[in-house]
């Protein structure tokens, strides 16, 4: 898919929100692309082993809302800054996506974008190393898993990724499908 018209869908997109709960804590990340050989790819990260919360685990550049962001986009801006080391003004916004809330309780608040320029990625502690997924494999049903949740009672079927021996799961992939939906919604 070309990033055009992928840009287009996303821009002409209105997101789904979820209402913020009292126990709810905001969230944002930045679902990026980045070209790698004339192909488009999602920008994920692996987490560091030492952390606390969930180490090793594949995300996209993202945290929580903290008291100096003015908003969730700053968040997001922020947070890709500081965990991979590009700046804002080398990614171009399209849009939002759908908000997803985790069984922790967080609200994420998707933004995505592309990044324009060629970068060399500065990992900050938290990030043990980069993925990059090309959108095709991504659509390609050999690679999707089944990702079963216990949750409140019932077993939820999420649908996660596989890729070069890395499982992509949870919030992540619930991201990826909302996506990858879009995507397929306004072909």
């Amino acid at each position: 898919m070309e990033i055009d018209c992928l840009k287009s869908k996303i821009e002409s997109y209105s997101p789904m929100l979820v209402s913020q709960l009292p126990e709810t804590k905001l969230a944002s990340v930045f679902v990026l692309f980045y070209e790698i050989n004339n192909q488009m790819n999602l920008v994920l990260q692996i987490r560091s082993q030492k952390l606390q919360h969930h180490p090793g685990e594949i995300g996209f550049p993202g945290g929580s809302l903290e008291e100096s962001d003015q908003n969730l986009f700053e968040t997001a801006t922020r947070e890709v800054q500081e965990e991979i080391g590009v700046s804002f003004s080398d990614i171009e916004l399209f849009g939002k996506l759908d908000t997803v809330l985790t069984s922790t309780k967080f609200l994420i608040h998707p933004y995505v974008g592309k990044i324009t320029n060629k970068q060399k990625f500065s990992l900050s502690c938290e990030v043990q190393s980069m993925l990059f997924v090309p959108i095709s494999e991504l659509n390609n049903q050999i690679n999707w898993r089944n990702d079963y949740i216990i949750n409140e009672n019932c077993i939820k079927n999420n649908r996660a990724f596989y890729y070069h021996g890395n499982i992509i799961f949870g919030a992540t992939a619930k991201i990826i499908n909302n996506l990858l939906n879009l995507l397929d919604e306004t072909v």
